[in-house]
């Protein structure tokens, strides 16, 4: 394949399984073949080196890989042990561990949406251990990737005969490793654009960013707004994330107004049973006025948003008549894979 003026060769992964090379189960629905493919000069990175401790049920699919790989941006931007549960490209749950034990991360990210994560692929930024495997075992879980695990981890894991276990290499290389375009196939036409990452990486980041309210956010609501803001630029637009402290509280995604996004992550957030005070609120495109009082009313205190719209200043009204702080990134976050 050419782009622009560079030619790449493309190969097909497999995976040796007890020494027979395997690819994947199938698509996106059964009915569907599929396989991945790398540059030839990238072969041995990322998902083509991935090693499966356990094959589960024919290997994976598409959707298992996608999911996984989905699950592994997320995770990597967070420095302490995180986990993301992942179901059609959308995290159900993301939840950090301030002990850095995975355990203690895992039960946050399920606790996002329980129902939601029913047949989920998780991702982990750190090794899994014995305590956590017996937690995964304990749901339906189609596939796990993580760094790595410890062997009394992997021999729990055996139990359930269909999952399948993953490990990949260093995750912090993830971002550095990215191929330059991302390709979408529409029919019989193609779509190149450049890769997209967040300009947003860290605490000092999103501190430079215009707080357009006259309340500035308090520290708490500076690193939940951070929080917020990685996990929105990861998942599908349009859509909302609402996250506190250690934890996202709800997400509403590929929604085609963004009212019914907020809607959307409102009502799993009472349908689970979280509170929603002191949190906040990421959008990945601009906001308008009729989304600041449906917050305001279930305890979201802060708002991160690129801004931008002719309606800002409608917006920043409503957020100083609710003593909501706002900052706007400059940068819009949509996702559409």
């Amino acid at each position: 394949m050419t782009i622009g003026d560079k030619q790449y060769l493309f190969c097909k992964v497999s995976w040796d399984i007890n020494g027979d090379p395997r690819g994947l189960r199938y698509g996106t629905n059964p009915h569907q073949t599929a396989a991945m493919y790398v540059p030839e000069d990238r072969k041995r990175r990322f998902l083509a080196a991935t090693t499966w401790k356990k094959w589960g049920k024919n290997g994976p699919s598409a959707t298992n890989i996608e999911d996984g790989y989905r699950a592994l941006r997320i995770v990597s931007y967070f420095d302490k042990a995180t986990v993301a549960v992942m179901k059609h490209l959308n995290p159900t749950g993301v939840g950090i561990s301030y002990r850095d034990e995975n355990a203690d991360a895992f039960e946050k990210a399920w606790s996002g949406d329980p129902r939601a994560a029913y047949g989920s692929t998780i991702g982990f930024n750190s090794y899994v251990d014995k305590e956590t495997a017996e937690k995964i075992v304990q749901r339906y879980v189609e596939c796990l990737f993580a760094p790595s695990y410890s062997p009394s981890a992997l021999k729990v894991l055996q139990q359930k005969v269909n999952l399948r276990v993953a490990e990949v290499p260093d995750i912090n290389k993830l971002g550095s490793e990215l191929f330059p375009h991302e390709i979408k196939v529409l029919g019989n036409s193609v779509i190149l654009e450049q890769t997209f990452a967040t300009k947003i990486k860290s605490l000092s980041d999103l501190k430079s960013c215009r707080c357009a309210t006259k309340r500035k956010p308090e520290k708490q609501e500076i690193w939940n707004m951070l929080c917020s803001w990685w996990v929105c630029s990861e998942k599908r637009s349009n859509g909302v994330v609402i996250w506190r402290d250690d934890r996202a509280l709800a997400v509403g995604t590929g929604q085609q107004d963004r009212i019914g996004a907020i809607e959307i992550a409102l009502e799993r957030a009472k349908r689970v049973g979280h509170s929603l005070d002191g949190s906040a609120l990421a959008s990945d495109g601009f906001m308008l006025q009729d989304n600041i009082e449906p917050l305001a009313k279930v305890g979201v205190t802060s708002i991160i948003q690129p801004g931008g719209s002719r309606y800002d200043e409608n917006v920043i009204e409503q957020c100083e008549k609710y003593d909501i702080s706002m900052l706007f990134t400059g940068e819009r976050v949509f996702r559409h894979f």
